[in-house]
């Protein structure tokens, strides 16, 4: 159903490069230069915690691994930024599909065998008015890509709160991701994959992960767009509040 909705988009608007602006072809997603350029190699993040500088020895993470398709900086943003503003979602299918070829074929996942694919959750009010949920066309991607079960309906936010990546400090992540809940669903034995389509500090990942791993989830993968490079000083701070006692 998502790919006759990207058809029809495009048929209504030209379909473009997300980050350059270019004229594409139907299928295309992103220009070569464009996609060379933002590709994150596969060996060049932690597979544990999803970030170029590891977060790991900063904060315990609930979640057991991570797959990164991108690095986020400023030349992957305006693709990120078509993707949450202007409904151009080819970054999400685009950054699907590297994910689903490095879940595949990499050698850190290859024994990996998920039950359910699934989308953090966006505030109900916040997805009508963006028309979608940009970790929702991921996820659904990936599901079709990979053959796997797609659920939106175990993981839910309570209210539309300031976005992750806008908050500054440790203590006001921790405590916007409290708005994100779970609905009585056995998740007894699961191995789940999550997907984000901006990793930052790994608070919204790792809230989730938590809130499944309560219902019972063995193993959350967690599966990213993008993944943004935390500085030195965020990194100080995040060990200082779990030091603190405020995670």
């Amino acid at each position: 159903m998502h790919q006759t909705i990207r058809k029809l988009f495009n048929f209504f608007y030209p379909n473009r490069c997300p980050k350059c602006g270019a004229f594409l072809f139907a299928e295309e997603l992103l220009c070569e230069a464009c996609a060379e350029e933002i590709l994150i190699e596969q060996d060049g993040y932690c597979h544990a915690c999803g970030k170029t500088n590891c977060l790991c020895k900063y904060k315990p993470l609930a979640y057991d691994r991570a797959v990164v398709a991108c690095r986020y900086d400023s030349r992957t943003a305006p693709a990120v930024y078509q993707l949450k503003e202007s409904r151009n979602t080819n970054f999400a299918y685009f950054a699907a599909r590297i994910l689903a070829e490095r879940l595949r074929h990499g050698s850190y996942y290859e024994t990996e065998k998920f039950d359910y694919i699934m989308p953090v959750p966006m505030h109900k009010s916040k997805q009508r008015r963006r028309g979608y949920n940009q970790a929702g066309l991921i996820a659904k991607e990936l599901s079709e890509i990979l053959h796997l079960p797609y659920r939106d309906d175990v993981l839910y936010k309570e209210k539309s709160g300031i976005e992750q990546h806008k908050l500054h400090s440790a203590a006001e992540r921790e405590q916007n991701v409290e708005s994100f809940g779970i609905r009585e669903v056995s998740l007894e034995n699961c191995r789940i994959l999550l997907c984000d389509d901006v990793l930052t500090t790994g608070s919204t990942m790792n809230r989730c992960a938590e809130l499944l791993k309560q219902n019972h989830a063995v193993f959350v993968t967690a599966a990213a767009a993008s993944s943004t490079v935390p500085r030195e000083k965020e990194q100080e701070k995040e060990t200082e509040t779990n030091l603190s006692g405020g995670n």
